[in-house]
């Protein structure tokens, strides 16, 4: 028997919902264009290759992989950075730096975790390649601030951290990677329990597993956290990434941010991704991230192109939970146009002439409408025009 069903994770999105996502998303590419940035495209199907050796942000078990024609093993892609990135690297390597472009679109993972969970995220983000440090990241954050704006989200925090922060107390441990890796997503997760019967059994003085231990503490306020951050400064390079955090904070206050920034030296991301600062934005009523980023200079290195870069993405759907405003799909007058056969041309005059002074008019053959006054009240039309 036929299925008439979506696949796991899938789903459809009905005009509703449609209509305001595509507001919302028309909203934050106008902001973007309005900033400077380009927009590119890239296709839905990339090489594997491109998202494997360790620079995705994104776990190779979560990658969505099948066969060409070819034999070569393509993606759907489960990110739109990296795609960005090559175009950067490659398509659009001689254009003038600082290079700043966005996308819309969307990604693709399998949930290894949870079967049920979605497989397909919309995302609008930006890119920025060849700024100088600290106004890259300064430029990043302001542009996630003012996304919640243009989206009319007031109740929101950005989550700060720094990579060099676990990097640089590593360095003092002698731990292999997958050691190091198992401990980075604990500290991530904040699995105290966890992380201390882990950290337990390393082979480590007792002072070391105890920055370990503490670090998914220091967490919230930033005047609190920077207060605590003296004890795991174990180096110059955690030493370098806690003095940046605390430039990048007080410029966030001169922007109106304070109040709304929590810092996190618990941060990880991708370790072989993210060089420096990383963020993750949440607001009242969206159930997971809206908005995550960072740096990444490494990944231009890789492409061949070696810049400083930075960026951002919107999940589309986790933001809309958070928008309490009704969008209007389109203003003024919503018609509708019933016609009888013999006035087709007339009404399609019409209708087209009232579409240039922007309202919306749905043309309806009469024979195919039974009632039209509730036809109106399910379409939310305002105006009834007949032409019999």
């Amino acid at each position: 028997m036929q299925s008439f069903e979506v696949p796991q994770g899938m789903r459809d999105i009905l005009t509703e919902e449609s209509s305001r996502r595509t507001i919302l998303q028309e909203r934050l590419q106008h902001y973007m264009h309005s900033c400077g940035f380009g927009r590119v495209e890239t296709p839905l199907f990339e090489y594997y290759e491109l998202f494997s050796g360790g620079i995705s942000p994104v776990d190779d078990e979560s990658i969505v992989k099948t066969i060409d024609r070819n034999g070569r093993v393509v993606v759907l892609r489960p990110d739109m950075t990296i795609p960005t990135a090559r175009v950067a690297s490659t398509n659009l390597k001689g254009q003038r730096k600082p290079l700043k472009l966005f996308y819309a679109g969307s990604v693709y993972r399998a949930d290894k975790k949870n079967r049920g969970a979605g497989r397909e995220f919309c995302q609008v983000g930006a890119e920025i390649y060849g700024c100088s440090s600290k106004w890259l990241d300064i430029e990043t954050l302001t542009m996630a601030k003012e996304s919640f704006r243009v989206a009319g989200i007031e109740d929101y925090k950005i989550d700060i951290g720094h990579v060099g922060i676990i990097k640089g107390i590593f360095e003092e441990m002698s731990l292999t990677e997958e050691k190091k890796s198992q401990i980075i997503s604990l500290i991530s997760e904040k699995n105290l329990v966890e992380l201390e019967n882990e950290v337990s059994a390393l082979p480590l003085d007792s002072s070391s597993k105890e920055i370990i231990c503490r670090l998914p503490c220091l967490f919230g306020k930033p005047e609190d956290v920077f207060k605590g951050m003296d004890e795991i400064i174990v180096n110059e390079t955690v030493k370098e990434s806690v003095e940046y955090l605390l430039q990048i904070y007080g410029k966030c206050k001169d922007l109106g941010l304070g109040s709304n920034i929590i810092i996190d030296a618990g941060m990880t991301g991708n370790m072989k991704y993210y060089t420096g600062l990383i963020f993750k934005a949440y607001a009242r009523g969206a159930g997971d991230v809206v908005i995550s980023g960072g740096r990444y200079d490494g990944l231009l290195k890789e492409m061949g192109s070696d810049a400083a870069a930075s960026g951002f993405a919107i999940y589309i759907d986790n933001m809309l939970e958070a928008v309490t405003e009704k969008f209007e799909e389109q203003k003024g007058s919503k018609i509708l146009v019933i016609f009888s056969e013999s006035r087709f041309v007339e009404a399609l005059k019409y209708s087209e002439g009232r579409r240039n002074n922007d309202a919306a008019v749905n043309m309806v053959n009469r024979g195919d409408i039974s009632d039209p006054e509730q036809y109106c009240r399910q379409y939310g039309c305002n105006e009834v025009v007949i032409f019999e």
